[in-house]
């Protein structure tokens, strides 16, 4: 009698799940939500910093890579104790991966750093104004969209969904529509160098490069729980999308 009455307790308990997720579907307009205003604050910083400075691509860039880097700085120091986007699980488990991860780190780290250093040859030479540009493609383009995606966003979903993969799903595609909101530094470039490619153009293509980019990304989270092998891979396969 005790088994039956503890097997519908079970299954009761799963029904309150389950609705209690069905209910909770809201968490993924709670995410988009948060980050259109994490684009917006960027938008914003950007055009603080430029407002001070002439219209030149140095500058432009120089701009967006302050305003991505004061936008991520902030947002880890408001989420990093929020217990939705940084669990304590979480935290121990990226304590651990210091120590389980640590030659992959090395290697995928050491790979990135190299690639960082070489790959100014391969894009119109050692120039500032390359410079700046693999900079904010390489570095802090990587840093803080893993930082947002693979780590605090995917763990706040993880609270509701779960199954780790339909988050890697919903985490993809926040991930590649969230390339929408670089129109401006998409424009702007192409407006300094007077290209003739269209703004749209790019951007859906950037849409669809960075689906693909983050499923790679969200399975490598998924095998080794670790963001810095995330942002190491990250910044490696931007080496060849950096223009």
């Amino acid at each position: 009698m005790n088994t039956i009455q503890n097997k519908l307790w079970v299954i009761c308990l799963n029904i309150k799940e389950d609705r209690y997720i069905s209910k909770n579907k809201e968490y993924v307009l709670d995410a988009i939500i948060l980050l259109v205003i994490v684009q917006i604050a960027r938008v914003i910083i950007k055009y603080i910093f430029l407002s001070q400075l002439n219209f030149t691509l140095e500058n432009v860039n120089i701009a967006n890579i302050i305003s991505i880097m004061l936008v991520g700085i902030s947002l880890s120091l408001i989420l990093r104790g929020n217990d939705l986007f940084n669990p304590p699980g979480q935290r121990l488990v990226k304590l651990n991966n210091r120590y389980d991860n640590k030659y992959i780190r090395l290697i995928l780290g050491g790979a990135a750093l190299c690639a960082i250093f070489v790959s100014p040859y391969f894009y119109g030479g050692y120039v500032s104004s390359n410079l700046i540009i693999l900079t904010l493609a390489l570095i802090a383009q990587p840093i803080f969209e893993e930082v947002i995606f693979r780590d605090y966003v995917w763990n706040y979903i993880r609270s509701f969904q779960k199954d780790e993969k339909k988050v890697l799903v919903i985490v993809s595609l926040l991930s590649a529509l969230f390339k929408i909101g670089y129109w401006d530094i998409v424009s702007q470039n192409l407006s300094v160098v007077g290209s003739s490619f269209f703004t749209i153009d790019i951007i859906i293509s950037k849409v669809f490069l960075g689906l693909i980019i983050a499923f790679i990304l969200g399975i490598v989270k998924i095998k080794y729980k670790d963001i810095y092998l995330c942002i190491f891979v990250h910044s490696l396969i931007n080496v060849f999308f950096a223009r």
